[in-house]
């Protein structure tokens, strides 16, 4: 993949995980901390998806002239929404009045920083063994805590009520995407068959 395509996503990844500890009720430096305690894998999919769908499709398609040498790129993929994004997360910091911590310089620091990498590690045959026993012990823990710290599943008309006020919401925003609405219908419709069933 380009490295202007995994420049934009990462980049993106930040601005998604700046946007949700930005909607956090309490904006002090414990409640940071605790955000990124509590922030769960399914929860950075999810942003790194939302993230994905956002890349433009010019992006992308300039990403492939660097592989067809016969066409050229006028432009860098990926790098022409940075002074927008820049001013969206300055507007973001100035919101919960962190602006006067951050100068503009290091929000363009944070946004860039993975422009020079290479997206991957060459690694010996030690050092893979090593780091896949690592994650097998570390993986091994999360099970034994994770059985500890199971919440229970609500029920099935608490979910069928909460999904229709969320559809109800979704349907009055300006980003709400028809092509989103089948989804969120589906999930509250799988609500309302297993509470009817019971």
């Amino acid at each position: 993949m380009d490295q202007g395509v995994i420049e934009n996503l990462k980049r993106l990844y930040r601005k998604q995980l700046l946007r949700h500890l930005l909607l956090t009720e309490d904006r002090s430096v414990q409640s940071v901390l605790d955000f990124y305690k509590t922030i769960i894998l399914k929860d950075c999919c999810n942003m790194i998806a939302d993230s994905w769908s956002c890349i433009k499709q010019f992006t992308l398609r300039n990403s492939w002239n660097n592989i067809f040498v016969h066409r050229k790129s006028n432009a860098t993929p990926g790098l022409g929404d940075t002074d927008m994004e820049m001013k969206d997360l300055l507007d973001g910091l100035k919101a919960v009045s962190l602006s006067s911590e951050y100068e503009e310089a290091d929000v363009e620091m944070w946004l860039s920083c993975d422009r020079d990498d290479p997206g991957l590690q060459i690694f010996e045959d030690d050092e893979i063994i090593e780091a896949v026993s690592n994650v097998d012990n570390k993986m091994d823990e999360v099970t034994d805590e994770g059985e500890e710290a199971q919440s229970p599943c609500p029920f099935h008309d608490t979910a069928f009520r909460c999904l229709e006020t969320g559809l109800e919401w979704f349907e009055c925003q300006e980003e709400c995407d028809p092509a989103m609405l089948p989804c969120l219908k589906n999930i509250r419709d799988l609500a309302a068959r297993n509470e009817q069933q019971l």
